[in-house]
């Protein structure tokens, strides 16, 4: 849209010249002959910039200007004279005008001078979207934050108050109360606080009746009762319903838009958090192991983890948590019927119990999670755990009978102690914070899984014409387009670096081009490498004049075009994950880059199998 300028000059023929010269760069222009029409026209029109000559009867030109800065500080204004002194006067930057022209203007001078007003403009305008914009991401970033606490609450008590307490908080609202489902379908009173009278809140609700017709609209939804405003917001999980909580006494009299929004995101989540907590106390109530998987139940593995958390605190150890999901079993059950489902089960666990040691234990969490617990694992250890889990389910005949028919959404994340959390429920958050990581990543958006390497990088590198690649806030960020030539040899050797720093700490790393030379940046910054090195480096291309290296292993690839046209690095370790690939042309060089850590283990996993290397 045009940029409208207003122009208050009492000159009729200088109005008309300006007005035709905006006019024909498509500026909105309204003009008007004093001072006070001008102030009428600010009062109904927000105009960007604001051309007014100095010399006028009644309000001139520096006055307006005066006027105009009260009303808004950041106004432009482009003073105009037949007086030379004006431009730069002491009067014109008291009055606070952007800049001063001398009559006759020449045409270049005013656009000049419109020109870098609206570029200021411009910039203020993107300035306060930027901050408007990351005001409602850091609001919506702790509404968030709250939310996924209620995923992996230990209490289901503790999480009926926490539940009211924040919906209370992002509303306003002094007084709230929630009912829960209870086995029989009632919707039971179970917290409540603020400025509610206990006597007067109804200690059971019936969901049919009235409220059915609300409920099934699963959305919060106002009404305006005797003594307040209040404010109903249902919880429902996967169309069941959990709880409806309800706000009143809000502080600004109402509830707005605002409220009611964020008010349905709380209850969202916490419908999940009570239906988790549910299933927690109900598999308490289970023997020590599941009757079809033999997988521990989830009772006698927080008490075994409660006890590895004990040790590892007392004598400085470390373990992992893993976390399993079939994201997808309700479908499979739905559509392959219950046996299928429960054969698909059976085998993951057989698979996952395959691999594990005897000090490891396997839990069964629900029907579609399990919990792995692995003493002595750190976090490097567990990434490698998880590859080897992925390959071993997708080898099991049961897992692959029901995978033919419908392919099982697998997915799994790891959290270490005390890398990550030092409670149980700490680690179980982080891992369903990588769970949904990789469910966002773009190896499962662009279905990487079944590409060979050179066609995944292929796809991940694209061109400049190629689409953009999908986002999602949830995952680590992955981006192309070009990059700086010397972005390969930098990452080289502040990798060195970090190698250095911590040589105990465990990793993969690989360095691809055409060329393995003994000048290469991460060659020369491990050239005083310590024996006690533990991550493995590799280096990839064609043989130049390193035969040896007491760090690297060079893996001569003679030949291989696809290594010749590309340069890459893959860097997968406990405290990073990183992939480089980048092709260089005539211009400038065109790169992808990720710290997704499902794509750099994708990537890692097929150069192994592409060029025979040795898993870690």
């Amino acid at each position: 849209m045009a940029a409208p300028i207003l122009v208050v000059d009492d000159d009729l023929f200088f109005r008309e010249f300006v007005t035709d010269l905006l006019s024909r760069r498509d500026y909105r222009v309204v003009a008007v002959e004093d001072g006070m029409r001008a102030l009428e026209e600010v009062a109904l029109t927000r105009f960007d910039l604001i051309i007014t000559d100095v010399v006028m009867p009644g309000l001139d030109g520096f006055a307006l200007t005066a006027r105009l800065r009260e009303l808004d500080p950041e106004q432009e204004v482009l003073l105009v004279s037949h007086r030379p002194d004006v431009k730069g006067s002491e009067m014109a930057l008291r009055a606070g005008a952007a800049d001063c022209l001398t009559k006759p203007i020449e045409e270049a001078d005013l656009f000049l001078a419109v020109d870098r007003a609206l570029q200021r403009v411009a910039l203020r305008q993107e300035r306060s979207q930027l901050r408007d914009e990351n005001f409602e991401f850091a609001r919506d970033h702790n509404l968030h934050r709250r939310c996924l606490e209620f995923l992996s609450y230990p209490d289901l008590e503790g999480l009926q108050e926490r539940v009211i307490a924040d919906l209370a908080a992002v509303c306003d609202a002094q007084s709230a109360a929630l009912w829960v489902v209870d086995d029989r379908g009632d919707l039971v009173l179970r917290a409540y606080r603020g400025l509610l009278d206990r006597q007067f809140l109804v200690e059971k609700l019936r969901p049919e009746g009235p409220l059915a017709v609300r409920l099934r609209e699963a959305a919060p939804w106002r009404v305006r009762e005797e003594r307040s405003p209040v404010l109903y917001v249902p919880l429902i999980a996967a169309g069941e319903l959990m709880g409806l909580a309800q706000l009143s006494d809000p502080l600004g009299g109402e509830f707005q838009h605002e409220h009611v929004r964020q008010a349905r995101v709380i209850g969202d989540f916490a419908a999940v958090g009570v239906k988790n907590g549910r299933r927690m106390l109900a598999l308490q109530r289970l023997g020590l192991r599941d009757r079809d998987t033999a997988a521990y139940n989830l009772s006698y593995f927080t008490d075994y983890a409660s006890k590895e958390i004990y040790k590892a605190r007392r004598y400085g150890r470390t373990f992992s948590l893993l976390t399993f999901s079939i994201d997808n079993l309700p479908l499979v059950r739905a559509r392959l019927g219950a046996a299928e489902a429960k054969k698909a089960v059976r085998g993951i666990i057989r698979a996952l119990s395959r691999i594990i040691r005897d000090s490891d234990v396997i839990a069964k969490a629900s029907d579609q999670e399990f919990y792995l617990l692995l003493p002595e694992t750190d976090f490097f250890g567990a990434l490698m755990f998880v590859r080897r889990a992925t390959a071993a389910v997708r080898n099991e005949p049961d897992v692959q009978e029901v995978d033919v028919k419908l392919p099982l959404a697998l997915v799994g994340g790891a959290g270490t102690f005390p890398k990550d959390g030092e409670d149980f429920d700490e680690l179980v958050h982080r891992c369903r914070r990588r769970m949904d990581e990789r469910r966002a990543s773009l190896q499962r958006r662009l279905l990487l899984e079944g590409l060979p390497f050179w066609d995944e990088v292929e796809l991940l590198l694209g061109s400049p014409t190629s689409p953009k690649l999908p986002t999602d806030e949830r995952a680590e960020p992955s981006r192309r387009g070009k990059v700086a030539d010397v972005l390969f040899d930098e990452l080289q050797a502040e990798i060195a670096r970090e190698l250095m720093r911590d040589p105990g700490s465990r990793g993969l790393l690989y360095v691809g081009g055409p060329e393995i030379r003994s000048d290469l940046p991460i060659a020369a910054g491990l050239e005083s490498a310590p024996p006690e090195m533990a991550s493995r480096i590799y280096l990839l291309g064609r043989r130049v004049d390193m035969e040896s290296h007491p760090a690297l292993m060079p893996v001569f690839l003679e030949g291989d075009e696809r290594v010749a046209r590309h340069e890459f690095l893959f860097w997968l370790s406990e405290h990073a994950s990183y992939a480089l690939i980048q092709r260089r042309g005539k211009g400038a060089t065109w790169g992808f880059h990720s710290s997704d850590t499902a794509v750099v283990d994708g990537l890692i996993s097929k150069l192994q199998a592409e060029y025979d290397l040795q898993p870690y």
